[in-house]
């Protein structure tokens, strides 16, 4: 394994140099604050492009080992990573939770007008006791809707229980024929399902989708 850093190299003539030993050392010790500021370090390479470089292009061996740990709960900063179970999880600050790298997209839609009617989901299922039914904890990133004509009409998207109540109730209104929110903050849990719906009766817009993303949450 070959490790490397940037070097700024740099002569000092010392004999040239009419200054007591404190200010050679304060001169040295700035240098080296200045290298170590600026390093940049390569793995299996002497040329890092990045503040890290990993090269394994040649090894049988991975890159780089996550051990899997509990959930950090201390030191939390957004962007940071950890392997928990066995997924991936980024942790998110302005969601203040540890959400799974992958994204899942739930697709619901209708063709024809609709008003009131809920979407299909999986085939032809529009009862809002049955939908997609989520394996693990999670929360909803994202919601994404458009029509192909008509009105700008609201939607629901409802996270149920086993039990047949709602945990999340969010409405939302088309614009243009379109809806797109990536700020989207809303936790489920496991063994609750999604559904959605037109909530307007007196406009109605025509081939509907509505999509969800949503990430696993710990």
């Amino acid at each position: 394994m070959i490790l490397a850093a940037k070097v700024f190299t740099f002569n000092v003539h010392i004999k040239k140099m009419k200054m007591k030993g404190a200010h050679f050392k304060l001169l040295i010790l700035c240098l080296l604050v200045s290298v170590f500021a600026n390093a940049q370090v390569g793995v299996g390479t002497i040329t890092p492009n990045g503040k890290l470089t990993i090269d394994a292009s040649a090894e049988t061996t991975a890159a780089l080992e996550l051990v899997p740990q509990a959930t950090p709960t201390t030191n939390l900063a957004n962007g940071q990573l950890a392997v928990i179970g066995d997924k991936l999880y980024m942790y998110d600050l302005t969601r203040t939770a540890w959400l799974s790298v992958e994204s899942t997209a739930i697709q619901f839609g209708r063709n024809g007008d609709v008003d009131t009617n809920a979407l299909h989901y999986g085939g032809n299922m529009v009862a809002n006791d049955s939908g997609a039914l989520m394996p693990f904890n999670g929360t909803i990133v994202a919601i994404t809707a458009m029509g192909a004509s008509g009105d700008d009409t609201d939607f629901n998207v409802r996270v149920r229980t086993a039990a047949g109540t709602n945990s999340v109730n969010e409405t939302f209104s088309l614009s243009g024929l379109r809806y797109i929110d990536t700020t989207t903050n809303l936790d489920f849990s496991a063994n609750e399902h999604i559904t959605a719906r037109a909530r307007d009766a007196a406009t109605t817009t025509t081939d509907v989708t509505v999509i969800i993303w949503v990430k696993w949450r710990q």
